[in-house]
């Protein structure tokens, strides 16, 4: 595939080129979405059997869940990978799916992107840290599969090497480049996509294979069913309204030669069981049915009822400091949805800029904003259903009080030892212990006027001429504190409208 993809880019890529990438990117979505769902029931068959017999299924268990977290892992990176390529090639209008690319033909920010920029928590570049993500998951997969040195030799190592290959590649002069070079340097990004989707389908697909493996390890014959129950298995029990609400109808138990057939409100569903309906109305809905089997000459009915909540779209938005957005403050949000996890969340804001930290949201109006605007979607399964959206005022942040800290204690204003305002003096600016907001402010430069003469500090502590200016002062008089001027991280520097006055006892 890769080296039909490097021809055709030798050549004057046109636009039914690209276009034809992104059908192959799309239609690996639609192969990789099945392996998922594959691959979720095959995951919950470890976990019926480990329920079951943990003993004979626990070392098989344990390696079913590391290769999860592996495949996890490197497909969330690659997928992170495919996200942040988006944003630089698309600006604003990037699909926060990366499923869409507009900018197909460019072929300069995919090797920006891999090449130069660098990942902040290892140090290299994006490429070279997803090339080593893909060689560790690659020996992941053979520790999990406990291969046999000859195995690890063979042709299962030769077929696992070659799909997660990251093997050097050769420029137009001949010379030997990085693996990330030959697949991100001068690549458009429409192929870009379709060469990381492949990875991420690559991932899904050898798991699968995998877990098959593992699978054939476990002697069905250890595991002895002693009751015969027809079972529910919802892929989700929430759904939201005009959303399809989807169930898979199993029997426990079964002989898998005579499969059984399955029937809700007297209609035949087909052979594998699955029931679908869209959801209509609000609150609990219940359905009935049986599974009919046979059992010997004789046919047997069993019984089932089953339930799944309908909710009407919504959303909440909570603001950890206040109901109001300040300007010049990072605004702290925490955004849920009844039924939806956080991962299935999508958060656009208009108005302001937004970053993820932790469980928080952290937005910022834009310098001209006077509103702002949260928008929360929710993935249905491939499909961005909205799920609210709140607006907010934007306001300055209130005027600070400042004061004056010697040795951590606030000096008193009404009554101040000359002593307590030495070289050490600091001079704060905030809203107390019992204000509503902490702000990390800093005090950028204040004046004095002390004994008819004007001081100036560039910073937040007294200059050697107002320190020398105080050391001429008695008892009563007056230090006056003046055009004082702060800021927050990141913000403009405001004027104090205000001044501050000390009194020497």
């Amino acid at each position: 595939m890769y080296l039909v993809l490097t021809a055709m880019l030798a050549l004057n890529v046109s636009t039914n080129v690209l276009d034809a990438f992104g059908k192959v990117d799309a239609s690996l979505h639609i192969t990789l979405d099945n392996t998922v769902e594959q691959n979720a029931m095959q995951y919950r068959r470890f976990e019926r059997a480990y329920a079951e017999n943990p003993t004979k299924v626990g070392q098989l268990y344990i390696q079913a869940d590391s290769l999860r977290r592996a495949s996890d892992e490197l497909y969330d990176y690659i997928q992170n990978f495919k996200v942040e390529v988006a944003k630089l090639v698309d600006g604003e209008n990037y699909d926060s799916l990366a499923r869409n690319i507009i900018n197909k033909s460019d072929f300069d920010h995919p090797g920006t992107y891999a090449l130069v920029m660098i990942d902040p928590e290892t140090n290299q570049p994006n490429g070279e840290v997803l090339r080593h993500k893909i060689e560790r998951y690659r020996e992941e997969l053979m520790d999990i599969q406990h291969w046999s040195e000859r195995a690890r030799n063979g042709k299962p190592k030769e077929i696992l090497f070659g799909i997660f290959s990251t093997e050097k590649g050769v420029n137009n002069d001949g010379d030997s480049i990085p693996w990330e070079a030959s697949v991100f340097d001068g690549m458009p990004a429409g192929a870009c996509m379709a060469i990381l989707t492949k990875y991420q389908n690559d991932i899904r697909a050898y798991e699968q294979r995998t877990l098959t493996r593992l699978w054939q390890r476990i002697d069905a014959n250890d595991f002895k069913a002693n009751d015969i129950r027809a079972y529910v298995i919802p892929k989700s029990s929430y759904v939201i309204r005009g959303d399809q609400y989807e169930a898979q109808i199993i029997l426990a138990a079964v002989d898998s030669t005579a499969k059984p057939d399955y029937f809700v409100n007297d209609v035949e569903l087909g052979e594998d069981g699955i029931y679908r309906c869209t959801a209509s109305g609000s609150g609990e809905q219940t359905y009935s049915g049986i599974v009919r089997y046979k059992q010997g000459r004789d046919t047997v009915s069993l019984p089932f009822t089953s339930s799944f909540v309908v909710g009407e779209p919504s959303a909440s938005v909570m603001n950890e400091d206040l109901n109001i957005i300040y300007r010049d403050f990072d605004n702290r949000y925490v955004v849920s949805a009844p039924g939806m996890t956080d991962n299935q969340l999508r958060v656009n804001v208009s108005g302001a800029s937004v970053k993820r930290q932790g469980k928080f949201y952290i937005l910022r109006p834009n310098n001209d904003a006077k509103q702002v605007k949260v928008t929360v979607l929710a993935d249905m399964n491939g499909r961005m259903a909205t799920m609210g959206e709140k607006v907010f005022k934007v306001q300055r942040l209130p005027q600070p009080m400042p004061y004056f800290v010697d040795n951590g204690k606030q000096v008193s204003s009404s009554s101040t030892p000359r002593k307590s305002l030495n070289k050490g003096t600091v001079l704060e600016i905030g809203y107390g212990e019992d204000g509503l907001l902490e702000v990390p402010f800093e005090i950028t430069s204040f004046d004095t006027y002390i004994l008819r003469k004007t001081g100036k500090s560039s910073g937040n502590k007294f200059s050697a001429a107002q320190l020398k200016l105080i050391g001429q002062l008695k008892s009563g008089d007056m230090v006056l504190v003046q055009n004082i001027k702060y800021r927050t991280k990141g913000g403009a520097e405001t004027l104090y409208q205000g001044n501050l006055a000390l009194i020497l006892k």
